[in-house]
């Protein structure tokens, strides 16, 4: 999913380190010297908020918290709860299941640092907005050439075990969006018959030939994204993807990792850790929804996206790809 912090969606949820006087940027200014505190959003679609690089950086102030309102608007303030359409279907997934309370995006950017840090616990040192060197769709600032270092997709077929990128409207450049396909920017994956549209999906499912990794990456009408329509049509998709996965043949021995690749410029009041000189950056949220995961949890374990990397090296027994794959924790307090 995309651009939501934590306290966006689960400032409020019961158990949870969210919103409350006192927490790091609870009273801000606007550019007007308006003071603002958090608010419930009325609105299902908001505007897209500023969420480069650089509006992380001068937004987060330094672990302050205290400048969205200023750089962002009153807006990127705004939370949602339980009594906001279909926000009440994701916190049912959270209360049935396990939540992180304590998860970070690896790096304080935007696409395509969090996914590359996903596949790869390496973004070629770029932590930058660009594309993918490689079509379809690159039309923007793309990287100077194909990445040639190590993925996990490289480890799981060297082990003779599969893995799939599935990519709503793969190919349709009026909605695919290249820099979130980590896999577009390598050499030996761009082009790779493990990228696929997402209508396959269903079928890959039903008929026992799904990935032992499978990504899934919706369009931006369903990933929740700002300014790409309501949240609870995001909402809406993630809940069918997820029962249709219930209903599967795999579900006994799945688990489904739900995350969001940045905080997209909305306020959350936990200063991310800085464990090296890209990340992490403000707060978003993690699910895992499985028949092992502890459920009605909430993990305070600091986690990023690299422990779902190092989640599905020691599921596989693989090895560690990096010096950044080895930092941090995995996902073994999700699980039962």
């Amino acid at each position: 999913m995309q651009n939501r912090s934590f306290d966006n969606l689960f400032g409020t949820f019961p158990g949870a380190n969210g919103i409350q006087p006192g927490v790091a940027g609870f009273t801000q200014k606007t550019s007007t010297g308006a003071t603002v505190t958090p608010q419930l959003l009325t609105s299902l679609s908001t505007p897209d908020l500023p969420h480069t690089r650089n509006d992380f950086l001068r937004t987060v102030d330094n672990g302050l918290m205290d400048k969205f309102a200023f750089f962002n608007g009153v807006t990127s303030m705004g939370h949602y709860d339980n009594t906001t359409s279909g926000v009440s279907t994701l916190w049912s997934w959270a209360q049935q299941f396990a939540l992180a309370d304590n998860f970070f995006p690896s790096v304080m950017g935007d696409a395509p640092s969090n996914q590359l840090l996903l596949v790869a616990a390496d973004d070629n040192n770029d932590p930058g907005t660009l594309q993918p060197f490689f079509s379809p769709c690159n039309t923007q600032v793309t990287a100077s050439a194909g990445y040639t270092f190590q993925h996990v997709g490289d480890q799981l077929a060297t082990k003779g075990l599969t893995w799939g990128w599935y990519a709503e409207d793969l190919n349709n450049c009026s909605f695919y969006v290249p820099q979130e396909n980590p896999f577009q920017f390598f050499t030996d994956s761009h082009s790779s018959t493990s990228i696929k549209d997402f209508s396959k999906f269903a079928t890959d499912l039903n008929s026992g030939n799904l990935p032992a990794v499978s990504y899934i990456q919706p369009a931006p009408g369903h990933s929740m994204h700002p300014g790409s329509g309501s949240v609870a049509n995001g909402i809406t998709w993630l809940d069918s993807f997820i029962k249709q996965v219930q209903g599967s043949p795999v579900w006994a021995n799945s688990a489904i990792i739900v995350i969001w690749d940045s905080s997209g410029g909305w306020w959350d009041h936990v200063p991310p850790p800085q464990v090296d000189a890209q990340g992490y950056g403000p707060r978003v949220p993690m699910l895992v929804i499985s028949p092992f995961a502890k459920k009605n949890f909430i993990s305070h374990i600091q986690m990023d996206d690299v422990s779902i990397l190092r989640f599905i090296q020691r599921t596989f027994g693989l090895a560690p790809l990096n010096a950044r794959n080895q930092l941090g924790n995995d996902l073994n307090d999700m699980f039962q």
